[in-house]
């Protein structure tokens, strides 16, 4: 069994229950009741990530699989698009979009993960802004977007 914690999108129960720990604007949505793809995002500032570490924390004691996967889908950006907070660390990172500030926390919790001796997974979606070395990836969307982004080290799934 390999869990999920799908992020920074599908983000608006986490955000509507902890909005100043893991919310990008700091609005409070509504605990949502519809499936599908929603605008809310967790931040990628200390604050967030600190948070979904210890959310991490908890999952790997429930769950011995080596993968944690960590999704990377369906993650609208306009939130981090708007965030001046965003913004700013995008531009201390030295990056250009909101695809490689995914990565950018998608490899930061990927290292986290390596240091409990586990590995990441992602949906295929973390391919767009750049791959961590050690990840793992799924592809939802069919065969064509992993195999032209194939990269040295990778395991696809």
């Amino acid at each position: 069994m390999v869990p999920e914690i799908d992020l920074p999108g599908h983000a608006q129960a986490a955000v509507a229950s902890y909005p100043a720990e893991v919310g990008v604007l700091g609005d409070r949505p509504a605990v949502g009741h519809d499936w599908g793809v929603n605008p809310w995002l967790f931040s990628p500032e200390d604050r967030s990530m600190t948070f979904i570490k210890h959310v991490l924390d908890e999952l790997m004691e429930v769950f011995p699989s080596q993968f944690i996967h960590l999704g990377g889908d369906e993650a609208v950006k306009d939130q981090w698009e708007r965030s001046p907070a965003v913004r700013a660390k995008m531009k201390a990172l030295g990056l250009k979009t909101e695809m490689q500030m995914q990565s950018w926390m998608i490899d930061r919790l990927g290292e986290y993960l390596a240091k409990h001796g586990r590995r990441l997974i992602g949906w295929d979606e973390i391919l767009e802004g750049g791959l961590p070395p050690s990840a793992s990836v799924m592809s939802w969307r069919g065969e064509k977007g992993p195999w032209r982004r194939r990269t040295r080290g990778m395991t696809w799934c």
